[in-house]
Formats: C-alpha cells, sequence, structure tokens
C-alpha cells in the first residue's frame, strides 16, 4: 500500500500547491483542521476531482468524503477497496 501512500502524497503536493515534500506529509496526518496540513474546503474539492482523475475513484456522498478525507491512509484504504 505504501506505493499508493506515495502517489497520493505527491498528488497532493501537486494539486494543491502545498509548500511541503511528500517527505513532510505523514501517513496518519489530518489532512484538515489545525495541527494537520490544515487543507480546506477548496482542497476537499480538488482532492475529490484529482482522487476521480488519478485513481479512477469517485466520492459523491458527504458522509463518505468525512470518513475517507481524514488522512492518505484513509485514502488509501478507501482506494484499496475499490480495486
Amino acid at each position: 500500500m505504501s506505493d499508493i501512500n506515495e502517489k497520493l502524497k505527491a498528488m497532493l503536493v501537486r494539486r494543491l500547491k502545498l509548500k511541503m515534500t511528500t517527505q513532510d506529509i505523514k501517513d496518519n496526518a489530518q489532512l484538515f483542521g489545525e495541527g494537520g496540513l490544515g487543507l480546506d474546503s477548496i482542497d476537499a474539492l480538488e482532492l475529490v476531482v484529482g482522487l476521480q482523475k488519478e485513481f479512477g475513484v469517485s466520492i459523491t456522498d458527504k458522509a463518505v468524503a468525512e470518513k475517507v478525507l481524514v488522512s492518505v491512509n484513509t485514502i488509501a484504504d478507501f482506494i484499496e477497496g475499490r480495486k
């Protein structure tokens, strides 16, 4: 699964224009809110689009998004479950 994690981190840095490297992003770090990467709702939309384009997975339900878009690990688990 680490391959998916690395691809996710690269996508986050590239698509969200983060001022950090993939090595700076911990697999279990919170993506949103204080103490995490500090992403916001605009970033969430871009992340959902990126997941669709780059991994072929759709997140169309808010409840699913709230469970999946927590950390790199939770997104990777969701992608793995869709294969």
